[in-house]
């Protein structure tokens, strides 16, 4: 499904500087679909093939705990600013806005050993060193539903390099 939040403004128009688009994601496969979602729309500007691999890696990461953590539905947004896409959420039920925000903070620890077998807990932080940082955490409401719940962010890379092709 998807849900346009403000009418898509013409780039430069005073007062229509910010529109938001909006998918639900099937539970199923939420982090199947973010990917195609953030592919297909972000192929539309200029970014290198490794610029978008990071990207699809970081919206895998924050799908997937969206599923395992917080209760559904659960939606994919990208924010424009006149026209160009700045930001990606992906935004659940769950009220762990501040919990979230705490675990993008922490510092990163090398461990001395990986066990490459264990499974979780180093999602956030790979979204932490794929953004360089530029994540977060907020409270918010969904657009499908109204429901109140948590909206993990990220800045796209600086978007002088994403213009429209």
């Amino acid at each position: 499904m998807f849900t346009e939040r403000a009418p898509a403004p013409a780039p430069g128009r005073p007062g229509e500087r910010f529109r938001m688009i909006a998918w639900c994601l099937p539970p199923d496969s939420a982090a199947r679909r973010a990917r195609e979602l953030l592919r297909d729309h972000l192929s539309r500007f200029s970014t290198t093939a490794d610029v978008l691999a990071d990207l699809e890696v970081v919206t895998t990461e924050l799908a997937t705990n969206a599923v395992s953590y917080a209760p559904g539905p659960y939606e994919l947004r990208i924010l424009h600013d006149h026209g160009v896409p700045v930001r990606v959420e992906v935004v659940d039920t769950g009220a762990g806005a501040e919990l979230i925000e705490h675990l993008l903070d922490r510092p990163v620890v090398v461990p001395d050993h990986i066990d490459e077998l264990e499974l979780g807990g180093r999602g956030l932080r790979i979204v932490t060193e794929l953004t360089y940082g530029r994540c977060g955490a907020q409270w918010t409401r969904l657009c499908g539903t109204g429901q109140t719940g948590t909206s993990v962010w990220f800045d796209l890379p600086v978007p002088r390099k994403m213009d429209r092709r």
